[in-house]
Order: C-alpha cells, then sequence, then structure tokens
C-alpha cells in the first residue's frame, strides 16, 4: 500500500490512470479516491496542489491528458481548496486545451474548474458577475497566452 505522506509516489498512482476506464474506481471500490482523502488528510494543501501541479505540467502535455488529469483533480477534491496562483493553473491548462476544439469533450469541465477555483481563491464572485465565463477572462487569456508562446 502507498504511503499517502509520500507525495511523489502518491500523486503518479492517482493521476496516471485513465479516468474514463470501466476498472477505474468502480463502485464499492473507490481505491484512488480514498488514497486522495488520506493524501489530503496526512498533507498540507499546498504541498498537494504543489505535487498534483507538478505531475500535469510534466505528464499531461496533449488536450486529452490535461483533460483527463483535470477530471481526476475534480474527482478528487481539488476545487475544494485556494490555490494561491490560480491564474497560472488555470492558464497551462487552457493553453492546452483549445476550447473550441474540445468544447463538447470538456468546456464544461474547464469552464467548472475555473469558476470554482476562482472563486475559492477570491477571484471571482458569481454574486457579482452571475454570467461569468472562465474562456472570456482577459486574466485567464493572458495566462493561457504566456502559456501558448513559451515552449511550455
Amino acid at each position: 500500500m502507498l504511503d499517502p505522506r509520500n507525495l511523489s509516489e502518491t500523486t503518479e498512482y492517482l493521476f496516471n490512470c485513465n479516468f474514463f476506464d470501466e476498472a477505474f474506481d468502480p463502485d464499492g471500490n473507490e481505491t484512488h479516491q480514498e488514497l486522495a482523502e488520506e493524501v489530503l488528510d496526512n498533507n498540507l494543501w499546498q504541498e498537494v496542489f504543489t505535487s498534483w501541479n507538478n505531475y500535469l505540467r510534466s505528464n499531461c502535455t496533449t488536450p486529452e491528458t490535461v483533460i483527463n488529469f483535470c477530471n481526476l483533480f475534480v474527482y478528487y477534491g481539488g476545487t475544494e481548496n485556494p490555490i494561491r496562483n490560480p491564474y497560472d493553473f488555470l492558464g497551462y491548462i487552457f493553453a492546452k486545451v483549445n476550447l473550441d476544439k474540445y468544447w463538447d469533450v470538456a468546456g464544461e469541465l474547464l469552464d467548472g474548474i475555473a469558476i470554482a477555483i476562482l472563486r475559492r481563491s477570491g477571484e471571482i464572485s458569481l454574486t457579482k458577475n452571475p454570467c461569468y465565463q472562465s474562456w472570456k477572462d482577459p486574466k485567464l487569456i493572458k495566462a493561457a497566452e504566456k502559456y501558448k508562446t513559451s515552449t511550455m
């Protein structure tokens, strides 16, 4: 069994899987989700996020792998905690996944992640801006452009 305090090993285990595979965490045997809960219970959120974010940037370079990471990130409760630099994190994701091409597959997922993270981080308020759309957010567009123009 993996030690939830060993973040690099557990992160690899948690994210190196296919969220849509029928064998992934079937009902009654949610081993990945249970381990993610242990990881979150036994470590500081910032350390967990750093490990998960490092995995994203090192291992998720295609739209498909980024979308898979995002599904797992939500499944493991990643959107339940504040992120210090939310636009940088989201900028990488939005740079890798062209919403014009992948809207049907991931548009609602990415918009939902952005809204959850930015609300939790205090960057947006749906009370003040009930029609917020992440793909039109100037700060998010700027953050994504930074990654699109860099060598990533």
